[in-house]
């Protein structure tokens, strides 16, 4: 039986530093090296279908959280992100 039901458009894709520099205007963030930060869940227990052997062991992950994480010069990284670049401090008015 074929289905007509149609796959969600996509409409878009970050790369872990994009979404890391959408996080840091978020957060107003105007110094500093920083990586995206991803909060796993992970659960254990039998799965599958049972027959002859019974359910099978397994683990289902999901995703329960998305930041910041400040990250030292000497650690940075090809997904580091300058917060100074991507989201520089206001200029302050002259009087």
């Amino acid at each position: 039986m074929q289905t007509t039901e149609q796959k969600p458009e996509i409409v878009a894709t970050l790369s872990l530093s994009e979404l890391t520099a959408l996080l840091i205007k978020n957060q107003g963030l105007h110094e500093g090296l920083y990586n995206i930060a991803i909060t796993f869940q992970i659960g254990v227990g039998a799965v599958g279908p049972q027959n002859e052997q019974g359910a099978l062991p397994g683990a289902s992950i999901g995703i329960s959280g998305v930041g910041l994480s400040r990250t030292p010069q000497e650690k940075a990284n090809a997904q580091t992100v300058d917060a100074a670049q991507v989201n520089p401090a206001p200029k302050k008015k002259k009087k």
